[in-house]
């Protein structure tokens, strides 16, 4: 609250007064700081007060500005960090003292006391008794010794040896220091700093270089000299800090020149990037900054170059393309803009391809390789069960020949394998002894004398002669009772072989059964099952004689909306038979383990004429045959 009512009186009489930069200069550092603290409140700078000078530790943390988006040159990220700073950590042995800085004097021995001072805009301390002493630009040892001899005036114990009284100072608040930033800085003019801070730290709490500013050329001046130069590329590329033993002071001006040359890098290099390069640096020196090569680089690298304006004939030739190898790379200098590529070396093919029957099928290297070498690692010729499942009488090589379309096929066997030499991209084909594969089975379930698995030994078995072998069946099934599930090889989207097992319908006696298939005789049930649109679905106790109707009205008959010509019979075996227009399924056989499918209409409000024409036709012949069959009777 104390530095608001600072900052108000302050403010208005810059505003209202028409101060110049002079009387600007002239403000102390405590009340620049607390104009700073006003103006900052929002900001990312953020000073926590500070309770107990030993004790409590005080953090500065300083934000800059983050980019929107990544910088594309590199380095640039390097400033775009937060940085926190610490008033309690060791203060440097060559630290200066100045104004706004906070003092601590302590007495100890013969006469005890603390007494906390802040250093006024001279430079100057007060003492209670002694009036000003001028410390201004002194380490803390020499105002020490200082301090020590100007209260020694008062304080005669300081001297005596006997009874003595101890004297020392410590740092309290620390003043910021005035620095001026020029150039391609992100905030230029002038910045308040830490006062423990060295040009790189400087540079991040004013924000960080902008895109075009150098990172190679820093200049530090100090009373219109450039005392220092500083390349933070040696800093980012090997972690050498040459910076941090060059002291900045309060009134130094940090100078960001304008970068001069760039060159890209793209292509198989590790780190793929946009450099500053210096006048005297090479294609060298920039796949150093991008770390090398990649692993798998070419030799040969494409510069695409720009001409400099000056020596351009033509804005149509302004850029020239050429290959340069990485012998060269030293001897060719770059212009400002220029683009390099490394282009990555092609696959070289030294392999052939195995397909077919061995246990690792796969790719394998071509040099010094015979076809046996290939064939004995990829596995099956040396175990005796699997290489019974070979060919080994029938190898096929696929070779490429220049002087025919087709690949040349090299037929040979294993016996003569090793005298077979492979070059890059053969393809090699082991079959399969199909005999031996063929152990090939069926089952049969259910009610027959025999059930089991069964060899499939011939390629027209029936379904008769199955449950011949299998002793034929029980009192309790029939053939109308048979169902069947057999085994479908197909290719799926992705082109995979799947393999399923689906059931079979209307399978009769002199069906042909294929590998794998399973006949299942299921027994007797001495029900009828009645679904879909009646009164009351279910299981119905069979009756023999009874037609279709009949089990309808069993089951309670027809609810409303009921489609009767789509009424059908799905027999035991799968089997689907239609109801028929003639007769109403007057005449179906009904079986044990049929099931009758009673169908809803799903739009019943709506009209369609030609299912009115087929209903009305339908009742007009089952009345006509009913009316012939009673006058038949009447004769």
């Amino acid at each position: 609250m104390k530095n608001k009512y600072i900052f108000l009186p302050i403010l208005c009489n810059i505003l209202f007064a028409q101060v110049s930069l002079a009387d600007i200069n002239k403000l102390s550092n405590q009340q620049l700081d607390a104009i700073r603290s006003e103006l900052k409140q929002d900001s990312d700078i953020k000073v926590s007060e500070e309770k107990d000078l030993e004790v409590d530790l005080t953090s500065v943390s300083i934000s800059s500005e983050s980019p929107t988006e990544p910088s594309t040159f590199f380095g640039y990220n390097y400033f775009k960090k937060d940085v926190s700073f610490f008033d309690n950590i060791p203060t440097p042995a060559d630290y200066k003292l100045g104004p706004g800085d906070e003092i601590t004097i302590s007495l100890w021995g013969e006469n005890n006391s603390r007494e906390t001072i802040t250093i006024n805009k001279d430079g100057m301390l007060y003492y209670e008794s002694i009036g000003f002493i001028n410390v201004s630009n002194k380490t803390l040892k020499s105002a020490e010794l200082l301090l020590k001899e100007e209260l020694s005036k008062i304080y005669s114990t300081l001297k005596d040896e006997d009874n003595a009284t101890n004297l020392k100072i410590e740092l309290g608040k620390l003043k910021s220091i005035n620095i001026y930033f020029s150039g391609e800085i992100t905030n230029p003019g002038i910045s308040l700093i830490h006062p423990f801070s060295d040009i790189f730290l400087a540079i991040v709490q004013a924000g960080g270089i902008n895109n075009n500013g150098s990172l190679r050329k820093v200049q530090l001046i100090r009373e219109g000299k450039i005392i220092s130069t500083v390349d933070f590329y040696s800093f980012f590329m090997n972690g050498k800090n040459n910076f941090s033993s060059i002291k900045i002071v309060d009134g130094d001006v940090i100078h960001i020149p304008t970068v001069k040359k760039r060159i890209s890098i793209s292509g198989a290099v590790n780190r793929p990037s946009t450099y500053e390069l210096l006048p005297s640096e090479s294609i060298a020196e920039i796949i150093m900054y991008a770390s090398g090569f990649a692993s798998n680089a070419s030799s040969t690298l494409i510069l695409n170059q720009i001409i400099p304006v000056e020596e351009r004939t033509s804005d149509d030739n302004a850029r020239t393309s050429v290959a340069i190898n990485f012998k060269n790379r030293k001897s060719t200098m770059l212009n400002n803009g220029d683009i390099i590529n490394v282009p990555s070396i092609s696959p070289v093919d030294l392999s052939v391809t195995l397909y077919g029957r061995v246990k690792s099928p796969g790719i394998y290297p071509a040099i010094n390789t015979t076809l046996k070498d290939v064939l004995d690692i990829a596995g099956g010729f040396n175990d005796p069960l699997f290489r019974q499942t070979i060919r080994e009488d029938k190898i096929i090589i696929l070779r490429q020949d220049v002087n025919q379309f087709y690949s040349k096929q090299i037929a040979t066997s294993y016996e003569d394998a090793d005298k077979v030499k492979l070059i890059a991209n053969d393809k090699i084909f082991v079959y399969e002894n199909i005999n031996y594969k063929n152990n090939f089975t069926y089952r049969i379930e259910g009610e027959v004398f025999k059930p089991g698995t069964y060899p499939l030994s011939t390629a027209d078995l029936t379904v008769r002669e199955a449950l011949n072998i299998a002793g034929g069946l029980t009192e309790l099934s029939s053939e109308r009772n048979l169902t069947l599930k057999q085994e479908f090889t197909a290719v799926d989207d992705a082109g995979n072989i799947v393999t399923t097992s689906e059931s079979v319908n209307n399978v009769d006696l002199d069906f042909i059964i294929g590998i794998n298939s399973v006949i299942l005789a299921s027994p007797f049930e001495n029900v009828v099952r009645v679904e879909g649109n009646v009164y009351n679905p279910g299981l119905i106790t069979y009756q023999k004689g009874a037609n279709l109707p009949r089990y309808i009205e069993l089951a309670g008959g027809n609810k409303p909306n009921t489609i009767n010509r789509k009424i059908y019979i799905k027999r035991a075996n799968g089997n689907i038979e239609q109801n028929g227009r003639v007769l109403l399924g007057l005449g179906k056989n009904i079986y044990p383990g049929d099931t009758i499918i009673v169908p809803l209409n799903p739009n019943p409000r709506e009209f369609d004429i030609t299912a009115f024409i087929s209903d009305l036709s339908t009742t007009l012949a089952n009345i006509a045959a009913i009316l012939l069959i009673v006058d038949n009777q009447t004769d």
